[in-house]
């Protein structure tokens, strides 16, 4: 009996007993199937203009259509989950759509031819893993100076998706899909990556390479290679955000079907000190605080909480009693740094003398370390003149080991805040940020604290200000206190010092 016999006694029988026929499975094997894949193994759709991975093989042709009438209704997504299923059965990793047949008067079921895809021949080229838990990256974080986007993230997922043709829309939201922790490449230094601590998803072991990010121009910018399961990359531009976040977005159409997804990445840990119980940034300190010229055309630095939310900043230089308004050219909320502008300065009008001190690097602060800060504490109180404190490094992390901060001894007040920590060279390692509330201690915790305050280590703001166009010129600077002593480097470096108000 022929097939055209065949099919036409199996439609006879459907219509005459009124029930309605399953889609037809026809697969055409072209390699021998491989070990089966489970049921949470993701399957990749690829349409017919999406470029396959590199070598990539074809394992057979898979066919989905009703061979007979039917009253059915199935779906798109009820074919392509039943064409997934086919692919895991026969060990593919993939699955690449080459047509789409829509219902008719004859079938109301959709139906796809495509071929099932192995990634096999590429499992070796896949990207490095690393044999690190939580513990272990929580340990460099703890021994190294980072960059903001070093640390542990969590990775959520937000799709939503439209029917084309139905209309019907849906949403899947996956939170914390992903683990991550980032870290500085060894080789590169401009480049950070980003391995999988924990994973929703099977075929992403601990360990593996998610992700790496570059530095882009611009502060906070980079660009994004995110791995796919199907060992493809998807290649964006992300910023990270003042709230500690960052997010990437892609829309895009797969007939009939229209996503667009979102991933959103919280980052957990190393905490923001500046939510840790007990330290204080309160309306005191932002309401007055200290600053420090870096620059002939007027760049000061200071802490992001001195300036925060005013709607006008006023700089004030004591040594020349005078003026100038400015406003926020470079920012970093979370480690508490900005960067001002003045606005009509030029040096050379109103000092004779080169800015003395240079930023330095601080890998090499050693525990003990004799420093001293200037600045203009309690400036109602205590008047213009600038203020020396003295002391050394108590500890070179923060509160609950926070890598971004060094732990201090000398006393520090409401004013204090903004202004530059200086070590025996007379080379600024620091920006003095708080002290902890003695307050909240002696009603928690009933003790009083005795000098523990804290400066945002001087990395942080060279990685401000590592964008600049004056940063070359910065760079190249001659430390000019060098063999001076105290009071001298303290006379060469006071008409520097500034008041943010």
């Amino acid at each position: 009996m022929g097939n055209t016999a065949k099919y036409k006694i199996t439609m006879a029988i459907c219509l005459f007993l009124g029930i309605s026929c399953a889609p037809y499975v026809n697969y055409q094997p072209q390699r021998a199937p491989k070990a089966a894949k489970s049921a949470e193994y993701n399957i990749s759709v690829y349409h017919e203009l999406d470029p396959l991975p590199p070598q990539s093989l074809k394992m057979g042709k898979l066919t989905i259509n009703n061979a007979v009438p039917s009253m059915i209704n199935c779906d798109y997504n009820d074919v392509i989950r039943l064409a997934k299923w086919k692919v895991r059965k026969v060990g593919g990793d993939a699955l690449h759509i080459i047509n789409i047949k829509l219902p008719d008067e004859t079938n109301s079921c959709y139906g796809i031819t495509a071929n099932i895809i192995s990634f096999d021949a590429i499992e070796t080229m896949f990207w490095s893993s690393i044999d690190l838990d939580k513990n272990d990256f929580k340990e460099y974080y703890h021994e190294n100076v980072l960059d903001p986007i070093e640390g542990i993230w969590t990775v959520s997922e937000n799709t939503d998706w439209e029917n084309m043709l139905t209309g019907v829309k849906g949403n899947n939201e996956i939170a914390g899909k992903y683990e991550v922790a980032i870290i500085r490449d060894k080789e590169e230094y401009n480049r950070y990556n980003s391995y999988i601590l924990h994973s929703e998803e099977t075929e992403w072991p601990r360990g593996q390479m998610k992700a790496y990010y570059s530095k882009n121009g611009y502060q906070h910018t980079y660009e994004e290679h995110w791995f796919m399961a199907d060992h493809t990359e998807k290649i964006r531009n992300i910023i990270l955000e003042e709230s500690g976040i960052f997010r990437t977005s892609s829309a895009f159409s797969k007939y009939p079907i229209n996503y667009d997804r979102e991933n959103i990445s919280l980052k957990v840990y190393p905490p923001f000190y500046m939510t840790a119980p007990g330290l204080a940034v309160n309306t005191q300190l932002q309401s007055m605080g200290s600053g420090f010229v870096i620059s002939g055309n007027g760049l000061i630095i200071t802490n992001y909480h001195v300036i925060h939310g005013k709607q006008k900043i006023e700089v004030y230089f004591p040594s020349i009693d005078k003026s100038f308004t400015a406003k926020i050219a470079l920012q970093d909320k979370n480690n508490d740094i900005a960067l001002l502008a003045l606005e009509d300065f030029h040096i050379s009008e109103y000092f004779t003398e080169d800015i003395p001190f240079i930023i330095s690097n601080t890998s090499d602060m050693r525990l003990g370390q004799e420093i001293f800060t200037l600045g203009y504490p309690l400036g109602e109180i205590l008047g213009k003149s600038v203020k020396l404190s003295t002391g050394d490094i108590s500890s070179l992390y923060g509160i609950k080991d926070d890598p971004r901060l060094i732990q201090i001894s000398n006393p520090i007040q409401p004013g204090n805040s903004g202004g530059p920590l200086l070590n025996e060279n007379g080379e600024i390692i620091g920006v003095v940020v708080s002290t902890l509330n003695a307050r909240y201690f002696y009603e928690n915790e009933s003790i009083i604290p005795q000098n523990v305050n804290f400066a945002i280590k001087g990395n942080y703001v060279a990685n401000l200000i590592s964008i600049l166009p004056e940063y070359q010129e910065l760079s190249k600077r001659k430390n000019l206190l060098l063999g001076k002593s105290l009071e001298e480097k303290i006379e060469l470096i006071s008409p520097f010092i500034v008041t943010i108000k």
